[in-house]
């Protein structure tokens, strides 16, 4: 007598039974984790129950998940088919959202519908213990609309909504759920510590949130599960609908894992390294354990860094270890640039009859359950919530959210952060990570708020049984250690402390230990770097030009946007416009395979872009001053590949002569004032607020010249960022490293306070969580993501048209919000024509529209205010407004 999913145009036949929904659902989970044996083996261990009992444990809180659909005002939002199977009315509104009533009805009455014996072994303990013990659970399953049921200000009594006949069908269907899913043995709360079976729970809580959600849009899929009316007893529709059919659309829906082909060394999978780097040698044969470890591979720029991480991961892989990989990049184009290393290479880490997944953040090849027609039949809620077929295809249809669920994913490292964050469907995230290996590149490029989620992002992979590669080219021990002790939280330990000068440097934490691994430098990327200073910004154009002159091709990294912009501008005119690129476009002259032609005589004007994980090589290279790491990093594009003295590719030694590197910098004087950095970049003043750091940066390069690689690593590091380099800095920095010290401790606690605690579970709270796109991963303004249209005749099309499949998401970019917040409103329905034809429905975006106006394209939106602004987007420069501020 109750609907569970209705077509959007009502029908005699229209809808399919509450019941049988329910049942899908728990078929789902319960296919998923057969499919996922190591998943299942990790859920076992953790609440030490027979895997079998698990499974049918699981199926019945899933087989749950909508019990608050039976309740009256949700059975009214179709008056029709409710009159029509009730054959009554009623006076309930839907107020309160189901997954909450159901949170509600299954806390309230644990006792009365019998949950307590059929979960767990003790029927002794007391109402509240009872409670707390599968709260965890019961939020788990209920929340999987991406968030835990949230509270409602003095609800109204849940007899309104679940009068007695609807109270009696609800114990009815618990009764017969009992029956389906028969067991012997129950959680063994009655041999265990109460106190550790809660803490298990709730630890176990995040990844069966994450298994609800996953099941519930699988199980809501039409096409896969079509409406059933009839009725029939539970145990006949489970075994002759619910179980096949859900087998069917789980190994349909591309989530499964696939085998892992058996590790057979570095060169099966880099056959173009004929000898392997130190690193690489020691990556191939070192010990690795079965619990969950974390490596931290410290190595010069050009070391093989990701080719060794990557051998590491295929390695945990083959040994049952994890079953995929994941690839967290600083940025996006970062991002963009591992894809483009990663695509060629991840199919040799599966078995030849494997279809793995590999995604980009944005762009690439689309998973099975990213339906190409978006199931638009599942209409079964109110005009305040969405549904789960909507949910689904809306979240898989973005990409950067996508990754995490694919068996190789590349995406930024905002995406996995957004996992412990409290933020919809960040379950579903911990889902698609628990069982990967997480690979985090430039790990030193995070500030002091993202360091403080990837800590918790560390403790959660680690409980969760997940285990984690850091990749940096230098790290202060202080953070070294921050790491090491986030990740043994994770497993209840401690990593102690093993402190050692040695570099390059591999690091591995597990239960079993702490152990450092000092790793030979490779021979062709030891190398002094001369450093020449400069103290103003006339200076730089006279050695620019001599350089440019012999015919090199060279860099100039500028700390801000706007100090870039205006940079290009004035070589621009002095160089022409085709020997002068900007940060943002046509990287590949400058890269690997680049010819002389190519090169000679040009010149990049960049942003920090350049200095991560981009295999860029320039013949000379100037930086606005920054952090001594900062440094190395932008260093680590000079002079990378050998070439000879005109720039063309050649084996063996380098034959351009010794890299240098020009750092504009101002004079380190030894009792600068507060406006010693601010006077010569007062743009850049809060990009780097640390100026006492910068100081010592400065003193540093000024005195040595330059310095070698690997030899003065540390001291270069220490020197700046240890203990003892803050009694180092002069006085006239003190305000400005005080405050710097200040937000450091500032931005440290909104980390903690931003992210989620592990020891909490997933728990029904009065707080909102937003939607992923505007939970904070970074500080900073807001930013808003913007994607360009330009007409064609009267419709909108993507500006982007090198990709027509990835079209829209290749025409996007970011805008400070209180630039850009809303769209113009003169665009009328061919703005929503365009939505309609983007693959997420346009719903995190701003679309503007864009007309030629001689070689810019202008169009218009609305700031936060809400008042018009104009915009302009030239392909050289990126998109500006008029009044000269950038965006």
């Amino acid at each position: 007598r109750f609907w569970g999913k209705a077509d959007a145009v009502a029908s005699p036949e229209g809808f399919h039974l509450l019941a049988w929904h329910c049942l899908d659902v728990a078929a789902c989970g319960r296919s998923l984790l057969t499919h996922q044996g190591r998943l299942l083996t990790s859920f076992s261990e953790f609440l030490c129950v027979d895997q079998t009992v698990l499974l049918y444990w699981l199926s019945f809180w899933l087989a749950l998940h909508d019990i608050g659909k039976f309740s009256d005002g949700f059975q009214k939002l179709r008056p029709v088919l409710f009159e029509q199977l009730q054959g009554r009315t009623s006076r309930a509104e839907y107020t309160e959202r189901h997954d909450s009533l159901g949170y509600r009805l299954c806390c309230g009455h644990l006792r009365e519908t019998g949950l307590v014996t059929a979960s767990l072994s003790s029927s002794a303990l007391s109402a509240g213990t009872v409670r707390d013990l599968l709260q965890p659970i019961i939020s788990a399953v209920t929340g999987h609309h991406g968030k835990p049921p949230t509270f409602m200000n003095a609800p109204p009594p849940l007899k309104q909504q679940f009068p007695e006949p609807v109270w009696k069908d609800v114990t009815a269907y618990l009764d017969q759920v009992k029956e389906l899913f028969p067991f012997g043995g129950l959680l063994p709360v009655k041999d265990r510590q109460l106190a550790q079976v809660l803490e298990d729970l709730k630890r176990i809580s995040w990844l069966v949130a994450g298994l609800a959600v996953a099941a519930d849009w699988i199980g809501s899929n039409k096409t896969w599960f079509p409406f059933v009316t009839e009725p029939m007893g539970l145990k006949k529709y489970w075994k002759e609908r619910a179980l096949p059919q859900a087998e069917r659309a789980v190994v349909e829906s591309g989530i499964p894992s696939f085998s892992p082909l058996k590790f057979d060394g570095l060169c099966a999978l880099y056959p173009g390294i004929t000898v392997a780097t130190p690193l690489q040698a020691l990556i191939e044969t070192m010990h690795l354990d079965e619990m969950p470890q974390l490596f931290i591979i410290e190595e010069v720029t050009g070391g093989g860094k990701t080719e060794a991480a990557v051998t590491l991961a295929h390695r945990m892989m083959a040994s049952g270890a994890a079953d995929g990989l994941y690839i967290a990049m600083p940025t996006m184009a970062t991002a963009n640039a591992m894809y483009s290393r990663i695509k060629d290479v991840y199919r040799k880490l599966f078995r030849e009859d494997a279809k793995p997944s590999l995604v980009l953040a944005h762009s690439a090849s689309r998973m099975a359950l990213d339906l190409k027609e978006r199931d638009r039949t599942d209409h079964e809620s109110s005009p305040k919530e969405s549904t789960a077929s909507e949910e689904c295809s809306a979240w898989l249809a973005d990409n950067r959210k996508k990754s995490l669920l694919a068996q190789m994913g590349v995406g930024t490292i905002d995406q996995a952060l957004l996992a412990i964050l409290p933020a919809r469907h960040q379950s579903m995230r911990l889902f698609g990570l628990c069982r990967k290996v997480l690979l985090v590149d430039e790990v030193h490029a995070c500030d002091d708020y993202v360091h403080g989620l990837l800590c918790t992002l560390l403790e959660f992979h680690a409980s969760l049984g997940g285990s984690a590669i850091l990749l940096t080219a230098t790290l202060p021990k202080k953070t070294r250690q921050e790491l090491r002790a986030a990740f043994a939280r994770g497993w209840r330990g401690e990593a102690s402390r093993v402190d050692t000068g040695a570099y390059p440097l591999v690091t591995r934490i597990s239960p079993e230990g702490t152990r450092s691994f000092p790793v030979g430098a490779r021979v062709d990327c030891s190398r002094r770097v001369g450093v020449f200073p400069v103290f103003e910004l006339d200076s730089v154009e006279g050695q620019l030009r001599q350089h440019l002159e012999d015919g090199q091709c060279a860099c100039w990294v500028r700390n801000t946007v706007d100090d870039a912009l205006a940079t290009f501008s004035t070589w621009t005119r002095i160089l022409g416009p085709d020997r002068v690129t900007l940060f943002h476009a046509r990287f590949a002259r400058f890269g690997p395979d680049s010819t002389a032609d190519e090169r000679g005589g040009r010149l990049l004007i960049a942003t920090q872009v350049v200095e991560q994980s981009l295999d860029l090589d320039f013949d000379f290279m100037v930086s606005d001053l920054a952090p001594i790491d900062l440094i190395v990093q932008r260093a680590g594009r000079l002079r990378r590949h050998s070439r000879d003295p005109q720039g063309n590719r050649v084996a063996g030694v380098d034959q351009r002569g010794r890299p240098l590197m020009t750092v504009l910098m101002p004079d380190p004087v030894t009792e600068p004032d507060e406006k010693w950095f601010s006077r010569l970049f007062p743009k850049a003043r809060f990009v780097y607020p640390h100026h006492g750091r910068l100081w010592l940066t400065a003193r540093w390069l000024a005195k040595e010249g330059g310095f070698s690689m690997p030899e003065d690593a540390r001291r270069m590091i220490e020197g700046v960022y240890g203990d003892d380099a803050e009694n180092d800095m002069p006085s006239g920095l003190r305000r400005a490293t005080q405050a710097a010290l200040a937000q450091v401790g500032t931005m440290a606690a909104m980390a903690r306070h931003n992210s989620l605690k592990l020891h909490e579970g997933y728990q029904a709270s009065s707080s909102v969580w937003p939607e992923d796109v505007v939970a904070p991963t970074r500080l900073g303004e807001p930013v808003i993501t913007v994607r360009l249209a330009r007409w064609e005749q009267d419709r909108l099309v993507p500006w982007s048209s090198d990709d027509p499949w990835h079209a829209w998401d290749l025409s996007n970019v970011s805008v400070r919000r209180y630039r850009i917040a809303g769209e113009a409103p003169d665009h009328g329905t061919t703005m929503e024509e365009a939505r309609a034809c983007m693959p997420d429905g346009g719903k995190w975006c701003v679309i503007v529209p864009l007309s030629p106006e001689g070689d810019d394209w202008t169009g218009s939106a609305l700031n936060e205010s809400g008042r018009p602004v104009r915009v302009r987007y030239n392909p050289r420069v990126g998109l500006q407004f008029p009044e000269g501020e950038n965006a």
